[in-house]
């Protein structure tokens, strides 16, 4: 049962970062500029390193847009978790985007963000 033990030990050390899987895609023009509305909005993706919508979601917004959106790691064995956080927000799933303070469940594509980013400044 040690041998066990070795292996499993050695497994997790191998992946206890957790970090959600790279971004492969490059934004387009107009997932940049919903990018800059987003931050203006002080917007939050929450999701979990395991969830393939959270993924989904980040491959179509691209990579130099997801760098200037702050993504919010949720489940407690993820990399840099905030989980109390994530309960605070009390979120009906991942992936949610905040938005201006309102909370939006579920991947959601570039002209859905659009509509909903552009909603929120008309409120305000």
């Amino acid at each position: 049962s040690s041998g066990t033990l070795l292996a499993s030990t050695s497994k997790t050390a191998r992946f206890e970062e957790n970090a959600p899987p790279a971004i492969t895609t490059t934004s387009s023009k107009a997932a940049l500029a919903l990018a800059a509305d987003l931050n203006s909005l002080d917007a939050r993706m929450f999701g979990a390193f395991w969830c393939s919508h959270c993924y989904d979601q980040k491959q179509a917004l691209g990579y130099e847009a997801m760098q200037t959106i702050p993504y919010i790691e949720c489940d407690r064995e993820g990399f840099n978790s905030k989980r109390d956080f994530c309960k605070e927000k009390d979120l009906p799933g991942y992936p949610t985007w905040e938005i201006g303070g309102k909370l939006f469940p579920g991947e959601r594509s570039v002209d859905e963000l659009r509509e909903m980013v552009d909603e929120v400044m008309s409120s305000k």
